[in-house]
């Protein structure tokens, strides 16, 4: 094999690359324009000069990379909401009372208090825009469905951006869905007029259908949300404990619809659809039937991004298969990438789309070397084999992006997935034969569905049991976006060493190795001499002070306070740390803290260059200023909007700089 054998591999990265590009630089579509006329022109000139030579001419090939380059720029431009005028964001006003009209489109996850739903906006106040807000509806509020039209009175907030150091940002995810806003409707604060009976309308509807021929079965509750998130994608029904489980024993991919269940399926009706190719037109409705099929199964498991990308892929291999053509596995990657990202640029940022490619792509990379690993001829002794390996190709492609995201490594992934894989396999093929029997034979389906509830019980308990192992799974793992992409190329080069088995691959090889070591030594450093003082943004008063590699947090509640502080560890790249009691005064590079709590303690001999207000003090903040005169004063979660309202006041009125944690974020005193 040779690698970047098929151009479409390098010209969907050069894609790749330009929406990449346009998402962080966001360059004026002047100057896109520009760019992609010139681009044209110069592929056309070095295509003619190409077309004159025998040999394969290296300028046109840079030319159709520098083209597809500014079609990705270009694609991701036209694909970002607000760069229309009619978007909503262009009509904002700041006011409290503003009332929104617009459709449901998807249903999310709820959280504790409120139902979360994405709303696609017909309406701004009177003037008709688009676009797409993310809609909190409180509990006791009737819940909602897609399809429904909704008015909403109240205000849009911007989405919450990370409020504290090295925390997830949840706002720059939304942002990346073209999701800018969000609005949340209190009592009699929203009101359902008609229901639109779109797409997304019917193909709920019929998903809800299928969900409910299961209710007969009474099975329990877990087992109930595992099966609904293997056939229908419904993921956001499993219970939090199966999903830490599966999480931390490496194999919650398992409970998320992807290439490994699309795989099983066309197999599956392949394997039950080949009698039809003894008759005169049976090859070709065997075609049809399967992608019918697979499509139907994206369809109704709401076509998310990884589902999307699978059943792309698959069809593709059907196309090839079907026309006796030798499609290479990489071009169908390719192709399926590029389709996708025409569709929607932002795929390419969606975390589920990033590690379903990473994963397949490894996988075909370590393919021929399978077969080297074989010590037994025995089937079945070959299917267990291909199961540890492609689960450890697979792991090493999803690594990098795994320790970034998720900032874990769980070790007990291949004996996971030894068992759990098979079982899966199962699970989805006998759970969808029991969907079809629910509507035409309930007998066979009860008793089908006793097998299936055994196998769900089963596999659950297994992953519960490999789960409890402590030592199973490394956890709070530091790793930057500089390490990712020195990790994939020292796993480029390692591939390519193994195919050449030459000096200049194993020279390479070290040289990534190298590279990825002196970057880690350089990121150490920078973290390590940076020194500061943080006012956390937290409900418990949190503060920390670093100086060195050494770093103190101050907090009586450092439990609460448990996520916040080992996000900040990992993101310093640091385990050396201390949690102390809050006291009322503390010392950082010759500056005076004064932190005044609920006690509302702050006269002393000594005036502070600072003061925290935490738990809502009773203080007088206008003789406080008086007798310390600080540089800042600082208020923190903690306490009552009201009260931060009348500090700001103040401090405008005294000229003293104010900051609230829970408006501006944390606090930094470098």
């Amino acid at each position: 094999m040779k690698f970047f054998k098929f151009p479409i591999i390098t010209l969907t990265a050069s894609f790749i690359l330009g929406i990449v590009f346009n998402s962080f630089f966001e360059p004026n579509i002047s100057y896109l324009n520009l760019a992609i006329s010139v681009a044209v022109l110069i592929c056309s000139v070095t295509y003619l000069r190409a077309k004159k030579k025998w040999f394969q001419d290296v300028y046109f090939g840079i030319a159709a990379y520098f083209l597809f380059f500014c079609l990705g720029s270009e694609v991701h431009y036209w694909h970002t909401d607000s760069h229309y005028e009619n978007h909503y964001s262009h009509f904002l006003v700041n006011t409290n009372e503003t009332t929104v009209k617009g459709t449901i489109v998807s249903v999310l996850k709820p959280s504790e208090k409120f139902h979360k739903y994405i709303v696609s906006l017909s309406q701004y106040n009177d003037t008709t825009c688009f676009g797409k807000i993310l809609v909190y509806n409180e509990k006791n509020n009737a819940d909602l469905k897609s399809g429904q039209e909704i008015i909403i009175l109240g205000k849009l907030l911007p989405t919450f951006k990370a409020t504290n150091p090295y925390q997830f940002d949840y706002s720059e995810h939304l942002q990346k869905s073209n999701i800018s806003h969000q609005i949340f409707c209190r009592k009699a604060s929203i009101i359902t007029t008609r229901i639109h009976k779109n797409a997304n309308y019917y193909i709920q509807n019929v998903r809800e259908k299928l969900i409910a021929s299961f209710d007969e079965h009474q099975f329990d509750r877990k087992t109930k949300s595992v099966l609904e998130a293997l056939l229908f994608g419904q993921r956001h029904v499993i219970d939090e404990e199966i999903i830490a489980n599966y999480s931390n024993t490496g194999v919650i991919h398992i409970l998320a619809i992807s290439g490994l269940h699309i795989g099983i399926l066309y197999f599956f009706f392949s394997l039950l659809l080949k009698p039809l190719e003894k008759s005169k037109y049976g090859s070709i409705l065997r075609l049809f039937l399967i992608l019918g099929l697979l499509w139907l199964f994206a369809l109704l498991t709401g076509l998310s991004a990884s589902v999307t990308r699978a059943v792309t892929l698959f069809s593709f291999v059907s196309l090839g298969t079907f026309y006796n053509r030798q499609n290479h596995v990489f071009n169908a990657v390719a192709v399926s990438a590029l389709l996708l990202l025409l569709f929607n640029p932002n795929y390419i940022f969606d975390i589920g789309f990033q590690l379903s490619y990473a994963a397949v792509i490894s996988i075909l990379l370590f393919q021929p070397f399978y077969e080297k690993c074989y010590f037994t001829k025995h089937k079945i002794g070959i299917y267990f084999i291909d199961i540890v390996l492609v689960s450890l190709a697979a792991q090493i492609g999803v690594l990098p992006l795994t320790l970034y995201y998720f900032h874990q490594l769980p070790l007990l992934f291949l004996l996971a997935n030894i068992v759990v894989i098979p079982l899966a396999s199962l699970v989805l093929i006998l759970g969808s034969i029991t969907l079809f029997f629910n509507f035409i034979f309930k007998p066979l389906a009860f008793l089908l569905g006793k097998i299936l509830s055994f196998l769900i019980t089963t596999m659950n308990q297994y992953i519960a049991v490999m789960a409890t192992f402590d030592r199973g799974v490394i956890k709070n793992i530091s790793f930057t976006s500089e390490m990712v992409v020195l990790s994939y190329l020292i796993i480029f080069c390692f591939i390519y060493w193994c195919y050449k088995l030459k000096w200049f691959a194993f020279r390479n090889t070290a040289i990534a190795l190298l590279l990825f070591q002196i970057v880690i030594i350089y990121i150490e450093w920078i973290k390590q001499s940076a020194e500061e003082l943080i006012v956390f943004n937290s409900k418990k008063a949190l503060l920390s002070a670093k100086e060195g590699n050494q770093v103190q947090f101050f907090s009586n509640d450092s439990v609460f306070n448990e996520e916040t502080i080992n996000n900040y560890n990992r993101g310093l790249h640091t385990n050396r740390y201390q949690i102390k009691s809050l006291q009322n005064v503390m010392s950082y590079h010759n500056n005076r803290i004064l932190i005044v709590d609920q006690m509302g303690v702050f006269e002393f001999n000594l005036k502070a260059d600072y003061v925290v207000l935490t738990q809502n003090p009773k203080i007088n903040l206008v003789r406080l200023i008086e007798m310390h005169q600080p540089k800042g004063i600082i208020a923190d979660n903690s306490n009552s909007f009201y009260l931060v309202d009348q500090w700001k006041t103040t401090c405008r009125q005294k000229n003293i700089p104010f900051h609230a944690t829970a408006e501006k974020g944390y606090y930094r005193l470098k």
